[in-house]
């Protein structure tokens, strides 16, 4: 009976606070804290890994080409069930000069078995495009028996890096020199890796004019040789550069004897103190240096062109040649006086000069001595066109080489080249110089048919 009055009694007050708290009473509010745990990209049921915010990072240098791996995917799903994958990049941002492929790209699937991984492929080839970082998005869609998802992936990186670079310096020495004196020049090879370490080749060959005192010439870094042969020097250069690091090699280049015992240069005219200097694993080359040797009063920088036509001529026949001497001046301007002898197998009909004077000596033996005086600016080239006739050359043979002309010389300059030459053949339908049915590798070509300098 107790208990229960207890009960009445509690009801009872309960009923009064309520009553006298308020008659109004509309809502109430509450609030409580969540915890949820997120399952990270390579635990989720369809999975890919990131190295950082990306897939992947490629970095390449630019005019370049590379394979990477674009996206590792893996198959978690609880049904163990077959998962086909395929990957859809967004390009879109790219410059023209940046050509990518990455695998099924085209629509293609991958097949992924249960509880294993699939690493997509990829490749790039970038061109003269600007230096930067390019992200690439990736959208992941995967197919299963029981199901399907479309997931963003982490997206792609491609950095662009510049590739190393060459350059010859001249430090100390002259660009203008005169020839017959000796001149020393002080050059630097510099090269830079913009890109990624690596060990570099570099070559360099210093013409036969030149030589290197080895005293005088060092390298920042690396191991460096020379080695002689045909009268050039040649330089290997072994050096290891980070990325973004720089070398040099200084080398002392001076102008050294002939072997005839003159001081070069012998004769006025533009020299590379050496080549461009060259990165063998890449084909990169530098500039190379020049040097203008520039001829004094007393040298005779003459060259002399000789040539005949027809080259070729029928036996115990008429004919008519023309034959051609030109004259180039590569050196100061000068009064240039030519004497060439005419065999006295042809005469001299007539001649054809663009300036200047002509004279025609008879010789004994119906030989005849030209001779050109004319004055010739630096760099000019002339051309004394002389018409020859022959009343008919007979041979004993199939075919024989007749002198035209003997060496050319010039007053001051001594004797120059060789003697002019035409093919005497029997039977010959000879035209423009043309060689019928003779196998040129079976004649015994005469030396200096062509172009000779002195």
């Amino acid at each position: 009976m107790k208990e229960i009055f207890s009960v009445i009694i509690i009801f009872l007050l309960a009923s009064v606070m309520v009553i006298g708290s308020s008659g109004t009473f509309v809502q109430f509010t509450a609030e409580r804290g969540l915890r949820m745990n997120v399952t990270s990209h390579d635990n989720e049921y369809m999975a890919f890994s990131c190295i950082g915010n990306y897939s992947n990072t490629v970095m390449l240098e630019r005019n370049s080409t590379t394979a990477f791996n674009a996206l590792t995917v893996f198959n978690y799903l609880n049904e163990l069930q077959m998962a086909w994958v395929t990957l859809s990049p967004d390009y879109s941002d790219l410059p023209a000069e940046v050509t990518m492929w990455i695998e099924t790209e085209n629509g293609s699937q991958i097949a992924i078995n249960p509880e294993s991984n699939y690493t997509f492929s990829g490749s790039v080839s970038v061109g003269d495009v600007p230096v930067g970082e390019y992200v690439i998005p990736i959208q992941m869609f995967a197919y299963w028996a029981s199901g399907d998802a479309s997931v963003s992936t982490c997206p792609l990186r491609l950095i662009v890096v510049d590739g190393p670079t060459i350059e010859k310096i001249l430090l100390e020495g002259n660009t203008t020199v005169p020839t017959h004196t000796y001149e020393e020049w002080k050059i630097r090879i510099l090269v830079t890796n913009g890109g990624i370490a690596r060990n570099l080749t570099v070559k360099d060959t210093i013409p036969n004019e030149f030589d290197v005192d080895l005293n005088r010439t060092g390298a920042s870094t690396g191991s460096y040789e020379f080695a002689t042969g045909n009268g050039a020097t040649k330089l290997t250069w072994n050096v290891s550069l980070e990325a973004g690091e720089s070398a040099y090699l200084d080398m002392l280049v001076y102008t050294k004897e002939n072997p005839a015992g003159k001081q070069e240069f012998t004769s006025c005219g533009n020299y590379s103190l050496n080549d461009g200097a060259e990165i063998k694993e890449l084909g990169i080359k530098s500039n190379s240096l020049e040097v203008e040797a520039t001829c004094q009063p007393h040298d005779c920088c003459i060259k002399v062109s000789n040539w005949v036509k027809p080259a070729i001529i029928p036996s115990n026949r008429p004919v008519n040649l023309t034959k051609g001497i030109t004259l180039y001046n590569a050196g100061v301007e000068k009064n240039v006086t030519l004497h060439q002898i005419i065999t006295g197998r042809f005469e001299v009909t007539g001649y054809t000069a663009p300036t200047g004077n002509v004279t025609l000596t008879p010789l004994s033996g119906g030989r005849t001595k030209v001779t050109w005086q004319l004055h010739m600016a630096h760099g000019e080239s002339r051309t004394l066109r002389l018409e020859l006739h022959t009343d008919g050359i007979s041979i004993g043979h199939h075919h024989k080489w007749v002198m035209v002309a003997g060496k050319a010389w010039i007053e001051g300059c001594g004797r120059k080249g060789h003697g002019t030459y035409v093919l005497v053949r029997k039977h010959c339908s000879c035209h423009g110089g043309s060689i019928g049915d003779i196998n040129i590798g079976d004649l015994n070509l005469k030396e200096g048919m062509g172009d000779y300098e002195g």
